[in-house]
């Protein structure tokens, strides 16, 4: 599915009338299958604009005679994007937009991610080991494969791709992403790894961060403002799939889920059980050791949740990927906290990620889906 911020940039900022944005918001909710409400279309159009949003959705769907369907009376009504509405979408924007992805068209279920072999990726391959991984060998590709297969709770057998980059960074994520979707085709791409997180909220060693959305904070322009050096940032957010985040939200708080993730950790664990922390989190390639530089970051992202080098990068491959077009989240656990650099947490926050994003998975799998005949 296109991502919102690939109609922003599709046409001019002249030429996003509301009810382009409405249209836009619709078809990201995947309103063509399961409809969706004005609040939603709203709070999906915040996510990515901050001036310019329609005054009235609720009015304007009513107008849109013809281009959506009301399909619930409510409260609160419930909306549905029409054949009609997504040919006017299509002309408007100029993309090539599916109605429906079949599931037929993927050849493997979960694509994952990560950075470096060790710890990230050594977690991962202990975390998802129903069955033992094996490596698919092929001298031509650039990237390691391994395949593997879990089974889910609702008892559907899935197919596992997993890589490491040949780097860390935005670079070598976004290649590493591209190269797996194009040659594997995941339903979704799954990023694991560790972070530095930011002081605010509570957060401890082991967290797991979600980004929703991810941003490249060093994406701007630096100005000479009467002498003074500033940075006008200009970061191209890219966030969840709405459903994604919908069955997410499931798992804030005091979630049982990571207690038992804490309990079988062998080693030493923080004093308190973690938590699951969404929203935006910083890529660059930089490592941050200086306390300053979080604060400059925070100015313009002041729900800042932690910086990392590479799910930006993974974020951009998936939303410019051809169809059929995968899911992508993010799973990175704390490790540290930027200007306060320690490697001692580094294995028990890959260790969480990794084991989080199994749960999570072998839990959610069916909730994520609009089921197909």
């Amino acid at each position: 599915m296109i991502q919102l911020s690939a109609f922003l940039g599709a046409v001019k900022k002249k030429e996003r009338t509301d009810q382009y944005l409405i249209l836009a918001a619709l078809y990201c909710l995947s309103a063509q299958i399961n409809p969706v409400s004005s609040k939603q279309i709203t709070d999906l159009l915040k996510l990515h604009l901050t001036s310019n949003l329609p005054t009235n959705p609720t009015s304007s769907l009513r107008s849109y005679v013809g281009l959506v369907s009301p399909v619930q009376k409510g409260p609160p009504i419930l909306w549905l994007l029409t054949p009609d509405g997504l040919n006017r979408l299509r002309s408007m924007s100029g993309l090539q937009l599916k109605s429906e992805t079949d599931a037929k068209e993927f050849e493997t279920d979960i694509g994952l991610i990560c950075a470096l072999e060790f710890p990230e990726f050594a977690a991962v391959i202990d975390a998802f080991k129903e069955h033992e991984w094996k490596e698919l060998v092929d001298p031509k590709y650039t990237h390691v494969y391994r395949e593997s297969s879990i089974k889910t709770n609702s008892n559907e057998n899935l197919r596992l791709i997993g890589t490491t980059s040949t780097s860390m960074g935005l670079t070598a994520a976004a290649i590493a992403t591209t190269q797996l979707i194009m040659q594997f085709k995941p339903r979704i791409v799954v990023m694991v790894g560790i972070a530095a997180g930011t002081r605010s909220g509570g957060k401890q060693f082991g967290d797991i961060l979600t980004a929703d959305p991810s941003i490249d904070y060093n994406s701007g322009k630096v100005v000479d403002d009467n002498g003074i050096r500033d940075f006008q940032p200009d970061p191209y957010p890219i966030g969840l799939n709405p459903r994604l985040r919908s069955v997410l939200a499931r798992y804030r708080g005091n979630h049982p889920v990571f207690e038992k993730i804490r309990k079988q950790w062998p080693g030493t664990a923080p004093s308190k059980v973690n938590h699951l922390h969404i929203g935006p989190l910083g890529a660059a390639d930089q490592v941050i050791d200086d306390a300053t530089r979080i604060i400059e970051i925070q100015k313009n992202w002041r729900k800042l949740i932690g910086v990392e080098m590479e799910t930006y990068g993974v974020y951009r491959a998936v939303y410019e990927a051809p169809e059929p077009k995968p899911r992508v989240v993010s799973f990175k656990a704390v490790c540290d906290f930027a200007a306060e650099k320690t490697d001692s947490w580094q294995e028990y926050a890959a260790y969480t990620a990794a084991t989080f994003a199994y749960e999570f998975l072998k839990t959610e799998w069916a909730a994520l889906w609009q089921k197909t005949k």
